[in-house]
This record gives structure tokens, C-alpha cells and sequence, in this order.
């Protein structure tokens, strides 16, 4: 009796139940869906500045920077998890002109902590600056 077709159809099975289970399949975590924070940005290291304003927008598994708008950084997946009472998420937006900007940050509460980076790779030199975000839950 030749058992490799049953073997082959659990494991086929078992590999289905593990890529379609919302516990285990990969995507948006939609932690923070329909929240947005507004808030200050500033340079690592320097306090924020009350002149740049920035608004991020957490919307159908999808993150926004309103203040990267003008430079055409669109929206992009976001991944989130809950670390107790916090929400831990990263982010990573694109601009065809601007380069890109990896943004991770912690939700607790009311207030959101954010770093991100901008880089723009160019070939005849790099840019990378850090900043960071602070906002609180716009109602």
C-alpha cells in the first residue's frame, strides 16, 4: 500500500489551515485601524518643532504621513502588535522623487512615539536623517 498521497494530502491540508488562519497568515494587523494622531515632528535629538505639524493616519491596514503628503510618500501597509498595553508598528512609505522612510513606533494610550528615517539613495550620494513624532489621538 503506498501511503505518499494520503502524506502529501495532509501536509497539503495542514499548510492551508497555517497560510489562512487570521492567527498565523501574514498582513496588515489592523491594530490601529481608524485612529490618527497629531502632533509635532523634530530632528533626533532636537525638541520638536512647533512649526511642523504632521498628522498619521492608521486606515484599512494601510499607514499615512499627512506631512510627507508634498513630497509624494503615499500610503503603505503598516504591521502592528500588542506588547501589553502598548501597540508597537512599523511602517515603510515610498516617494518616486523622495526616496523612502521606515517608520516605527509605540501607540500607548492616547499618545503616539514615532522614529523614522529618511533615506534617498542617489548615486552620486546618500541622504539619511532621523526624526521623530509625538502626537496625541485626534477625536
Amino acid at each position: 500500500m503506498n501511503t505518499r498521497p494520503q502524506i502529501f494530502t495532509i501536509l497539503l491540508a495542514l499548510l492551508c489551515l497555517v497560510f489562512t488562519h487570521p492567527a498565523i497568515a501574514s498582513g496588515p494587523s489592523h491594530l490601529l485601524d481608524g485612529k490618527a494622531f497629531v502632533g509635532n515632528n523634530g530632528e533626533k535629538g532636537q525638541p520638536l518643532d512647533p512649526d511642523e505639524d504632521e498628522e498619521i493616519i492608521f486606515k484599512n491596514g494601510m499607514f499615512h504621513s499627512v506631512s510627507c503628503d508634498p513630497y509624494n510618500f503615499g500610503s503603505s501597509p503598516y504591521s502592528a502588535k500588542q506588547v501589553g498595553n502598548t501597540i508597537h508598528f512599523e511602517a515603510e512609505t515610498m516617494s518616486p522623487s523622495h526616496g523612502k522612510i521606515a517608520w516605527k513606533g509605540v501607540v500607548e494610550g492616547n499618545t503616539a512615539e514615532v522614529n523614522f528615517v529618511w533615506t534617498k539613495e542617489r548615486w552620486y550620494w546618500d541622504t539619511r536623517r532621523e526624526y521623530w513624532f509625538r502626537g496625541t489621538l485626534k477625536e
